[in-house]
């Protein structure tokens, strides 16, 4: 379902809210500073940048007649030079009355600096220096903060970022607020949690987004079902597919006894005894099979085995199979340790299968060589033939569950053999491994698993 309609907004909307906000901020604190700024000249609490220009001016007519410093203006300096160019007065420094006679002889002077002339009736001059900059007239404020226009800038600069700074932390709260509904949606599919309602959101762009993992959240809902019916399907036909053959088994088990009773040539015999033991093989598969149908798992029963029984019997198996093609089996058994920890029947059965599918890619009257050997923390048993080995797409998949080969395999093989053989050396914590021989053709899968695994 569409997510339910609720008053919404751009977020190109709501960035233009935050903006106009910031901008309407930045406008009120000028008009405050103007006000403060006007305020505080016509106090006279912040003297005029021409205020000493005005003063020295008014003062002129006074100073040429006599000169006192006491009524000088405030933050300007002087000096009083006689005809003969010695400084009478001062109140300047070294470097400044130096300053103070270039700018006398020459006009020289700094960009910020101003001078005022006034030459008195006994021929002496008096030079004052002073500049065109605002001042506190609080001389303690002077001190601490001798260029106010300064100090409004740097207010206002200040403000502007303490003003951006609050405006991007609201309108990143803003989003974080709404961005939840979609944080909460991706988490709950993420752990496979669909039965949850999606909350709308205030931002457009976002209903959008909640929208199309709504559409998501129903089609895996749907995906998800039709997925665990098809399970149960495959778990019924499984389950009665194993029932099935438990039927057939049963003649053959029988009739393979009535032929061992009987008296026949000893090559009968063995073909009879091959006919038992993977009757009995089959049957110890059928009640696994039906194990992992009904309980979804494989039993793990790991117990101390003897290594050379434990080849023996998977020796056995393999060369019945290996007869059904005239082919023929090597085993090379490299282990010197006497024992391992490991479900000898999974195990065997892993092995059994990578042999079986070792036979059916085989040519009649070829070899199929198992090798067992070991490693301080490891058993590695090699199953090798001489087919037409691995494709490159085999080499990515062939331990993938159902994964077939239609160029290299028939319609009856299901591609479980190499998968149940890695699920099998997983559980003994170790590796499959499967690649292509190199010196000849044919492929060697690899079956390693922890020596001691106790």
């Amino acid at each position: 379902m569409e997510i339910r309609k609720k008053t919404t907004i751009s977020i190109y909307r709501l960035f233009l809210e935050h903006l106009i906000g910031f901008s309407v901020a930045i406008i009120v604190l000028i008009m405050v500073l103007i006000i403060i700024v006007s305020i505080s000249f016509q106090s006279g609490f912040v003297l005029q940048a021409n205020y000493t220009d005005v003063k020295l001016n008014q003062l002129e007519e006074i100073l040429i007649d006599y000169f006192d410093k006491n009524v000088l203006p405030p933050y300007c300096s002087y000096v009083v030079i006689d005809v003969n160019g010695e400084v009478i007065n001062s109140d300047m420094t070294e470097n400044d009355i130096k300053k103070t006679k270039s700018y006398l002889l020459s006009g020289n002077k700094s960009y910020y600096d101003f001078y005022k002339e006034i030459s008195q009736h006994n021929g002496n001059i008096i030079i004052i220096k002073y500049d065109m900059l605002a001042h506190f007239s609080n001389p303690i404020l002077h001190k601490i903060i001798p260029y106010p226009e300064l100090f409004v800038l740097l207010v206002l600069f200040g403000f502007i970022i303490l003003f951006a700074v609050i405006t991007a932390s609201k309108f990143s709260k803003k989003l974080k607020q709404n961005l939840n509904s979609i944080i909460t949606a991706t988490e709950k599919i993420e752990n496979q949690d669909l039965n949850f309602d999606i909350t709308p959101t205030k931002i457009l762009e976002f209903n959008s987004v909640l929208n199309t993992i709504e559409k998501l959240k129903v089609a895996l809902s749907i995906s998800l079902k039709e997925q665990w019916d098809k399970e149960q399907q495959k778990k019924s036909q499984l389950s009665a597919l194993a029932h099935d053959i438990k039927t057939p088994l049963t003649v053959i088990k029988g009739n393979a006894e009535l032929l061992a009773e009987s008296d026949s040539s000893k090559e009968d015999k063995e073909l009879i005894s091959f006919i038992q033991s993977s009757s009995d093989t089959i049957e110890k598969y059928l009640e696994l099979l039906m194990n992992v149908v009904n309980n979804n798992s494989i039993h793990i029963n790991k117990n101390v085995v003897s290594l050379r029984d434990f080849l023996y019997d998977v020796s056995t198996e393999a060369l019945a199979l290996c007869k059904t093609k005239n082919i023929e089996f090597k085993l090379n058994n490299n282990v010197k340790c006497d024992t391992m920890y490991a479900d000898s029947e999974l195990l065997k059965r892993a092995i059994i299968n990578i042999v079986d599918n070792a036979v059916r890619y085989s040519d009649t009257n070829c070899q199929i060589y198992f090798a067992a050997s070991e490693n301080k923390s490891c058993i590695t048993f090699d199953i090798a033939d001489l087919g037409k080995g691995f494709s490159e797409e085999s080499l990515k998949k062939a331990t993938q569950e159902f994964f077939t080969e239609d160029t290299s395999r028939t319609n009856h093989h299901y591609g479980l053999g190499l998968s149940f053989a890695k699920a099998i050396a997983d559980i003994h914590h170790g590796t499959l491994e499967i690649k292509n021989q190199i010196d000849t053709k044919g492929a060697i899968v690899s079956v390693k698993i922890t020596k001691n695994d106790i």
